[in-house]
């Protein structure tokens, strides 16, 4: 077997890979305690499973990473308790997923073109990313796969107290990836933000800037202080929102809906078995969650080179990487 899928390019260290969880009712989630002291070179080791003795881990490491639920014991034998997925892995993975996206892509083409011409209608074509990527992709395919129990439950319980869903690691990671983070702003209004590693920082000093909600609801502000004391641009110059307002029932969400919809058939349906195979769990739920994230970088990626959606935007304007949720959706 050839370099490109050796695990000798892997680092014998978990902190230094790409960790991702689906667990949003999280009150800690395993990222920091992975990173803590040296954690990720114990996971890394027990990945495949080990004796306690070949492995240099304290009583009270042990203890953390056995509440965490990222260690399972059998006796003396330890075991990492999630999916790691080196480069052996991955490379496959990502080159099935990258042939399988290609029907997707052509079905979601014509609908994500649409998103951009309704955006352009109402000022906002900027928004393009953020509704196709981040409403239609990373939010609305998450409740179709929700909706008939194919991933994870993350309601937490008293024997998994901190954090419940999935959580894997990954190498290489996946260039330009972009996730989304929630913040409830009111009982009728969720701010989302379409993050980078660039950009989180600035989009969560936004999200968390003081009577937020008032403002987005008030027409006559055009823009606000962030909580780092930036100036920050929330509506046009003609009084119209220059962040998308999803949720509502419009045509914005049925044509959202039209892309998430072939996504999510797909992971439902047998074609999927291709590329959950090459993940190293035996829950398929896990299974789907790992796949599907893979697969909508994949299809945001192939719809990017097509020139049917825009990349995600760079610069000052975190308007671009904003929507807007309205509680009536939830």
């Amino acid at each position: 077997m050839g370099d490109a899928t050796d695990d000798r390019s892997d680092p014998e260290d978990l902190a230094l890979w790409a960790l991702h969880c689906y667990c949003p009712n999280a009150r800690r989630t395993p990222h920091q305690v992975v990173s803590d002291g040296d954690n990720g070179r114990v996971l890394y080791a027990a990945r495949h499973g080990v004796p306690r003795d070949e492995v240099d881990v304290s009583d009270a490491q042990l203890a953390q990473l056995l509440e965490f639920r990222l260690l399972e014991h059998d006796g003396e034998d330890l075991r990492t308790a999630f999916p790691v997925l080196g480069v052996r892995e991955t490379t496959p993975l990502r080159a099935a997923l990258r042939r399988l996206a290609t029907p997707l892509v052509d079905a979601v083409e014509e609908p994500a073109q649409d998103i951009a011409a309704e955006l352009r209608r109402r000022g906002i074509g900027h928004s393009m990313y953020a509704v196709v990527f981040g409403y239609a992709l990373d939010l609305l395919l998450w409740r179709r796969l929700r909706a008939e129990n194919a991933v994870p439950d993350t309601t937490l319980t008293a024997e998994r107290p901190w954090w419940n869903g999935a959580f894997w690691a990954i190498h290489p990671p996946r260039a330009g990836s972009s996730g989304t983070n929630f913040y409830r702003l009111d009982e009728g209004l969720t701010l989302v933000a379409v993050w980078s590693d660039a950009t989180l920082r600035h989009l969560d000093d936004l999200a968390t800037t003081p009577r937020l909600a008032e403002a987005l609801r008030d027409r006559h502000v055009t823009t606000v202080i962030d909580v780092a004391g930036r100036r920050r641009r929330v509506r046009l110059d003609d009084g119209r929102s220059a962040i998308p307002l999803v949720g509502v029932g419009d045509v914005l969400d049925e044509l959202a809906s039209a892309v998430a919809a072939p996504v999510a058939a797909f992971l439902l349906g047998h074609a999927c078995e291709e590329a959950r195979r090459y993940v190293s769990t035996d829950d398929r739920a896990v299974a789907t969650v790992i796949v599907a994230h893979e697969l909508i970088w994949e299809v945001i990626e192939q719809l990017i080179a097509r020139g049917a959606c825009a990349p995600a935007p760079r610069g000052e304007d975190l308007a671009a990487l904003l929507f807007l949720l309205s509680a009536r959706s939830s």
